[in-house]
């Protein structure tokens, strides 16, 4: 089956790419990007590789033409997904796409505030009433995106700011959804269905301090920010408080309108999220953060050395 992957050239999309090419005939994957040019390798193997803009409707359904199945891999910008996403979709359904698998969000129930849960339930919506087969990922957050941001500023700066209270998140590896999205595109039986990709135990913002103390050996403080002294704080470091594309400051990649709205709905209990389908898709149970973490140890302890001799 002729299968479409829009983001081919992100960490989600090239992951699964790779796991696709051990099962699937080259030439059945279509690849779509922003940046073609970043999927060369895999155009070498006999891939398709296309160009697709999620902000340039008319490039999408040059895109899906020929494709029987869609992995539609969430854009970034945060506000801006739901027509993005909107748009793949009534593309994908003019090209002759059948079935639609969808990277959404745990979380994303109505009247979920966070504004990526806004646009991932926005695009639910739109895709159950498409009239195309749909799957529906529900991912959780992934344990890269704590590691590779908060627990580096806060081993720099011995301080994790937050206005998350207590609320719990369930954190997950990002390689157990990608296993799990390969699944539902390589099988049959899931169509018109909703998984939520998530670990096996929940964390609050503290304990994750807390954790990062414990396996770098240097204190963490824990500042409990209200909303508005956390925008402070956010303004203050130089992150601009809506999304705009392909930006980084300190490893964060959110605008502070995502990452305040996540936290509150963080401290108001909607991401405290268990499932078991990570292991009935995968057959075998979720990494947990710790166990993420551990395997990095090497990472951690180089910036807590750094971070001592500064």
């Amino acid at each position: 089956m002729k299968t479409l992957i829009t983001g081919a050239s992100g960490n989600f999309g090239g992951m699964t790419v790779k796991r696709l090419l051990k099962s699937m005939h080259p030439g059945d994957l279509i690849l779509a990007s922003r940046k073609p040019e970043k999927l060369a390798q895999f155009a070498q193997l006999g891939c398709v590789v296309r160009f697709a803009d999620f902000d340039q409707p008319e490039s999408l359904v040059a895109a899906a033409l020929g494709a029987q199945q869609m992995l539609l891999i969430s854009g970034h910008k945060v506000g801006h997904r739901i027509k993005q996403h909107g748009d793949a979709i009534r593309a994908a359904k003019q090209a002759g796409v059948q079935h639609i698998v969808y990277t959404s969000y745990f979380g994303s129930d109505a009247g979920n505030t966070a504004l990526v849960c806004v646009d991932h339930h926005g695009t639910e919506n739109i895709l159950k009433g498409s009239g195309l087969k749909y799957t529906i990922l529900r991912d959780g957050m992934y344990g890269d995106s704590i590691f590779n941001a908060a627990m580096p500023a806060a081993i720099a700066t011995g301080k994790w700011r937050m206005c998350a209270g207590d609320g719990q998140v369930n954190l997950v590896d990002r390689e157990d959804c990608v296993d799990s999205a390969v699944t539902v595109l390589t099988t049959s039986g899931h169509d018109n269905k909703t998984y939520n990709l998530v670990g096996p135990d929940l964390w609050s913002f503290p304990q994750m301090a807390a954790l990062t103390a414990e396996l770098t050996g240097r204190p963490v403080e824990v500042i409990q920010l209200t909303e508005a002294q956390m925008y402070e704080f956010l303004d203050s470091v130089g992150i601009p408080r809506t999304a705009v594309n392909e930006f980084n400051v300190g490893g964060f990649e959110w605008c502070s309108d995502d990452m305040v709205s996540y936290e509150r709905e963080t401290r108001n209990g909607r991401f405290a999220v268990m499932s078991d389908d990570v292991r009935r898709l995968t057959g075998r149970a979720p990494k947990s953060f710790r166990d993420f973490c551990n395997e990095r140890m090497d990472t951690l302890r180089a910036l807590a050395s750094k971070a001592a001799t500064t």
